[in-house]
């Protein structure tokens, strides 16, 4: 057995472990469209090594060489509109067909050049360190050029600067009188050893990089709410939990406000269940128009929606929650009658647990439920009168 059929057999089985996690990512998750690209990208480079075993153990040279060469060039193409679609970018079609264009010439070339020769190499690598640097160009395009961002683009610069030095070492090496010779040449062992070990890495890198996207999705997935699009209560207390740490660590206050939509159940007896739906979606779109950047705002009930205020006092929360109760008592969906809310509001303390904000905000929303609804309550250990606004207060100030 010649000494580059280890590596070729160990190149195939790579290629189709990659396209197979490839292909289970796009199964399992549909939104993740780069990742069939990428299967296919690996299953069209595994030609290549299955072609070298072709060349070297039957006579059909023009098609294993054919497979060979066009394969590697395919794979490594493909593996561009991938990751344009991974880092959210326009697909490069023009990029993709020039360098088609030159694969094609490349191949008529290379049947009109003497083997062995450093025109023959360069020439048969040129088409893929051209799709290796458009892959290297569309990471650094389209990625936010984080820490694994920035080594998948380094091992694609690799990949890119290996093809014209290994183009000089198959000159002065040589690669065989025919194709058929090439697995048995030192040449064949040091080209697929090289190419594996960097295939390998930047397989690897691109895989932990497209799981962590998965992982990600998935836990966006998981704390947002489908009806309106904004965190439901799991994604609320995560994303409270650390704001109110940041908080602790500063020394600085914070507010939460806890925001029901008043006689909710007569518009689903009344309109059903579409319009309350109608409801809870403006609610949410106009929570997200009149609260501060950053603010937590989730959907932790039916038609309750919670508020987390960093950097606020008591003074900006109820300003915030007057804002609120105020916006929704002047909009007015099409088709549905005018809505109200009403809103509790607490004080967060350096070192109180959401829970009990939670529960103070709670106390302070029911008082203002029956204290008439369409108004502000806060929380305090002993009532407080705000002037000009009719207030009232259980453990709580009315405002």
């Amino acid at each position: 057995m010649a000494a580059a059929t280890l590596p070729i057999v160990m190149n195939i089985a790579l290629a189709a472990l990659f396209a197979m996690s490839y292909v289970a990512i796009a199964v399992l998750h549909p939104t993740q469209r780069a990742a069939a690209w990428f299967a296919a990208s690996y299953f069209v480079g595994m030609l290549t090594p299955i072609g070298m075993l072709g060349l070297s153990y039957t006579n059909l040279v023009r098609p294993y060489g054919t497979m060979v060469f066009f394969g590697f060039a395919g794979g490594l193409l493909l593996m561009v509109p991938g990751l344009a679609v991974f880092y959210r970018q326009r697909i490069p079609w023009r990029v993709i067909a020039a360098i088609t264009a030159v694969t094609f010439a490349a191949g008529y070339a290379l049947n009109q050049i003497d083997r062995n020769t450093l025109q023959y190499t360069m020439t048969y690598q040129l088409p893929f360190m051209l799709a290796a640097a458009a892959s290297t160009w569309m990471v650094l395009k389209g990625s936010p050029r984080q820490g694994i961002d920035l080594v998948l683009a380094a091992l694609f610069a690799l990949i890119t600067l290996h093809f014209p030095v290994k183009a000089v070492v198959a000159a002065m090496l040589g690669t065989g009188p025919t194709p058929a010779h090439y697995i048995r040449s030192t040449y064949a062992l040091l080209s697929q050893v090289s190419t594996a070990i960097l295939l390998v890495a930047t397989g690897l890198t691109l895989l932990i990089n497209a799981t962590l996207v998965v992982l990600r999705d998935s836990q966006i997935a998981a704390e947002t709410d489908a009806l309106t699009g904004i965190l439901n209560r799991r994604g609320f207390e995560a994303r409270a939990a650390r704001l109110l740490e940041q908080a602790r660590r500063k020394a600085m206050p914070a507010a939460l406000l806890l925001v029901d939509i008043d006689h909710f159940k007569r518009v689903n007896d009344t309109l059903g269940h579409a319009a309350g739906d109608r409801a809870i979606q403006a609610l949410a779109a106009t929570l997200r128009d009149v609260t501060p950047q950053s603010a937590v705002v989730g959907r932790v009930g039916g038609e309750e929606f919670a508020i987390l205020l960093d950097r606020a006092g008591w003074e900006m929360a109820r300003h915030q929650a007057e804002a609120v109760r105020e916006a929704v008592l002047s909009s007015r969906e099409a088709g549905m009658p005018a809505l109200t809310v009403s809103v509790g509001v607490t004080a967060v303390g350096v070192g109180d647990q959401l829970l009990t904000a939670l529960e103070h905000a709670d106390a302070a929303l029911y008082e203002a439920k029956r204290s008439g609804r369409n108004r502000v309550c806060i929380f305090r250990e002993a009532p407080v009168i705000v002037a000009g606004q009719d207030l009232a207060a259980r453990g709580g100030e009315g405002g």
